[in-house]
């Protein structure tokens, strides 16, 4: 169990080897650190150049101490930092030091930044968003947990709670002056201030689910028959060589993926056994997984090759198979003459809505990759977005918003004058899932789940 009084620490730059190491301190006795190693603490907001020695009285390193007097600190508690050489002794000897102190424990997952959010220092919103930028691999992911961070749902959360209460308001009205005149139309005015605010939580929710994309990024299962090209395909968009290319029919045989960066959104590629009969137990198992990965993946590249002439009859095939987030590649163009090319073309214009023709053998140009890769951006980067719009990020978010919008939607079909508290049962509700997205209200089982995440120095 967890003492909350205690002063925790840990080490808050990567283990192992490096220039500097940085040991942080959070707790009411921080500033009694330094003197553990026979040094003052500083003033807080200033640095000090110490040297540091052990339970013994021998130099265990020179280093500067920082010191941040609560709350004006990260973590709204006292902060002492110390900035030591990166050596793997020298941090676990001031480790081992700090350790043995008494009132000093070593810092859980997270721990550090759940004593931020207990002091009021960064909200639910604010912590997920820290998470997401220690974990963004791209720009994109990075932009947008600042943009979190900075308050982008905060704030109209917080706008919306606002107006629940002014609406909480003249219900209350209505209710407690229920056998005197009122107004007229306070009960038309409250039910279209209702439906406006709905309808701004509705168009918040009507985002294509980009923020999610982003942060979590989108898994593409490429799907088609045996030597379709899927695996040059793999390696192509990989810009290495990551799956076996064979002329030998039934290659691939387990899932092989590959992460890529496309327009700033993470995308994880599954090159897929090739869909057949067979008899072989292995490429069995591999075309079984294959359809499962056609079935599970958030969007499926049906890879098909023109040159043959049942392409039309695999296509079809595929396209029943793969979900509604599909788009369909014709390889092998370089094996068509002009007339087939032609033909081809015609045919698949009409028999997708997404599509290309290409030749992943023969691209001197380019032009089949770039082709390609426009490909995957309509199938896996929203459209007609410019500019992200977006500013939910995760399931929690979404869950949370559609239940506020749906306890605000039932109030349409109540009757204010007859039944006001059912009305006010359902502002209650739209209030408590708002107050569940900053963290205001029934959090603890949540916040036990969202901190563990988070590496010990956090």
């Amino acid at each position: 169990m967890r003492d909350e009084s205690d002063t925790i620490f840990a080490q808050a730059t990567p283990p192992g080897r490096a220039a500097i190491a940085v040991i942080r301190i959070s707790g009411d006795r921080a500033f009694a650190a330094p003197a553990l190693f026979g040094c003052d603490v500083p003033p807080p907001g200033r640095f000090r150049l110490a040297r540091l020695v052990d339970s013994d009285g021998a130099t265990l390193d020179e280093a500067l101490i920082l010191a941040m007097k609560g709350p004006r600190s990260s973590t709204g508690e006292d902060v002492v930092e110390i900035h030591a050489h990166g050596s793997l002794a020298v941090t676990a000897a001031i480790m081992r030091q700090l350790a043995e102190a008494e009132g000093f424990r070593p810092a859980g997952p997270g721990e550090f930044t759940n004593r931020m959010f207990a002091n009021g220092k960064i909200d639910l919103l604010g912590t997920e968003a820290l998470a997401d930028l220690i974990d963004a691999e791209t720009d994109r992911q990075r932009l947008q947990a600042w943009r979190q961070r900075d308050g982008v749902l905060h704030r109209p959360v917080e706008s919306w709670r606002d107006a629940l209460v002014r609406l909480a308001a003249q219900l209350e009205a209505v209710i407690d002056f229920a056998d005197e005149e009122l107004p007229g139309d306070i009960e038309a005015r409250i039910h279209a201030d209702t439906r406006a605010l709905a309808d701004a939580m509705e168009l918040v929710l009507d985002d294509d689910r980009e923020g999610e994309r982003v942060r979590a990024g989108v898994t593409v299962s490429l799907v088609g028959p045996v030597n379709a090209g899927k695996s040059t395909l793999l390696n192509r968009l990989a810009g290495r060589d990551v799956a076996i290319v064979s002329s030998q029919p039934g290659t691939t045989r387990d899932i092989v993926s590959v992460r890529i960066d496309l327009d700033g959104i993470p995308v994880t590629l599954l090159d897929t056994a090739g869909l057949r009969d067979t008899e072989d137990v292995i490429e069995a198992e591999g075309v079984r997984r294959a359809r499962h990965a056609a079935r599970d993946a958030d969007a499926v590249l049906l890879v098909v090759d023109a040159s043959m002439p049942e392409w039309r009859e695999d296509l079809a095939r595929l396209q029943e198979l793969a979900g509604a987030a599909q788009a369909v590649l014709l390889t092998k163009r370089d094996l068509l003459g002009l007339e087939e090319t032609a033909d081809v073309l015609a045919d698949l214009n009409g028999l997708a809505t997404a599509s290309c023709l290409v030749s992943l053998e023969d691209d001197s140009d380019g032009g089949g990759v770039q082709k390609l890769l426009d490909l995957l951006r309509a199938l896996v980067v929203p459209a007609n977005r410019p500019e992200t719009q977006s500013i939910i990020t995760r399931a929690r978010h979404r869950h949370a918003l559609t239940r506020a919008m749906e306890a605000l939607r039932a109030t349409d079909d109540i009757d204010l004058g007859s039944a006001p508290e059912l009305a006010a049962e359902e502002y209650r509700r739209a209030a408590d899932s708002l107050g569940r997205l900053t963290g205001q209200i029934d959090v603890e089982e949540l916040l036990d789940s969202i901190f563990s995440s988070f590496c010990i120095g956090k």
